[in-house]
């Protein structure tokens, strides 16, 4: 027998908000983790989460839905399925391969987030994760289809001869004016489904499209900067064919790897870009040597962002990056996070790079 819809949405309602403490815990450890500590991350997330997610799915299972909430339950069991996953892979002392077991568990953290945004609309108590604090007076807005173009919007995941890529285009999306649009680099092992999810709410928020490529390999191209820049102008040249992009205002930006190759690609097709963000990227790369030579791209503004504490990138060659590029006469601009390392970039990309590109 079906549940009485007031019950049933009780249920979901309870469901959602364990989820959505999850949601923004995991996305918090994710930012600042310290991959020298995952057992501290995992007590930390179990703290704060508790031991109620585990069992959500199977909970869900039991409950029968009204008819008209059918496929919305069984998305909604999958996502949590998925949320589950993250949680109880994420790596803690016990694991020899932490990292592996990290990377497994942010990837069913982002299986998860596809199914949620998916069924938003039936989860109005996770409205205030897809969005930025002060879009939250008018969400509907921002979920307001304004014209009947046959155009894909929202999450859309693509793949053609040039390679694959996630793409986020604003459910507000309209033909009446051009459109900026950000491009984003993940890390190494990482994907473009990945690492679009830290731009989803200042995009959707403020009205940017973003494109977030896959590199063709594990990592960017750093070595041979032809073989991901051509897939990657591309993929611009596809997506601006679709929607009405504002050519002068496409910005690159990317973290660790994906932020020293935007560094280079930049710098080697300055034309393309109206301003770049490196996010704790190697930004005096050998390769950028015969750039900087020649002074190439030397009117493009770069907004350069790295952590105090980088194991992998050491703080000092950015210090010393920035003073050279300065002495060159490089527009640059470069902002040190005292208490961060190299991790994920959410609350950087909403609170220091969008406001940059909104300043230029």
């Amino acid at each position: 027998m079906a549940a009485p819809d007031g019950q049933y949405t009780q249920h979901i309602d309870s469901a959602a908000n364990h989820i959505l403490r999850f949601l923004r815990t995991f996305e918090a450890i994710q930012e600042h983790i310290d991959f020298s500590r995952f057992a501290d991350a995992q007590a930390q997330l179990r703290d704060a989460v508790g031991d109620a997610l585990p069992f959500l799915a199977s909970e869900l299972d039991q409950l029968t839905p009204p008819a008209s909430m059918q496929a919305f339950h069984t998305s909604f069991t999958t996502a949590v399925t998925h949320c589950a996953r993250a949680y109880e892979h994420f790596p803690g002392v016990q694991d020899r391969d932490a990292l592996t077991a990290f990377m497994y568990s942010r990837r069913e953290f982002c299986l998860g987030l596809n199914r949620l945004y998916n069924i938003r609309a039936h989860l109005p108590a996770l409205q205030p994760y897809w969005v930025l604090p002060d879009a939250l007076p008018e969400p509907d807005r921002l979920e307001t289809r304004v014209d009947s173009l046959d155009i894909p919007v929202g999450l859309v995941h693509h793949t053609d001869a040039s390679g694959s890529y996630a793409l986020y285009v604003p459910e507000y999306y309209s033909t009446d004016k051009q459109w900026p649009l950000v491009i984003c680099l993940h890390g190494a092992s990482g994907s473009g489904e990945d690492y679009i999810w830290t731009w989803l709410r200042p995009a959707k928020s403020k009205g940017y499209i973003v494109l977030s490529p896959k590199s063709a390999d594990i990592t960017w191209s750093i070595l041979n900067l032809s073989q991901d820049s051509q897939a990657i102008m591309a993929m611009l040249d596809s997506v601006c064919e679709t929607y009405a992009i504002d050519r002068s205002r496409v910005y690159l930006t990317g973290l660790s790897d994906g932020g020293t190759f935007a560094y280079l690609l930049s710098l080697s097709q300055p034309e393309t870009f109206a301003g770049v963000a490196p996010i704790a990227g190697d930004i005096l790369h050998g390769m950028a040597d015969n750039l900087l030579r020649r002074k190439q791209g030397i009117n493009l503004p770069l907004f350069i962002v790295h952590g105090a504490h980088d194991p992998i990138f050491p703080v000092q060659s950015t210090r010393s990056a920035h003073q050279l590029l300065t002495h060159l006469g490089y527009n640059a601009t470069y902002t040190e996070l005292p208490d961060w390392g190299h991790a994920y970039t959410y609350s950087i990309n909403e609170q220091l790079v969008m406001p940059w590109l909104k300043s230029l």
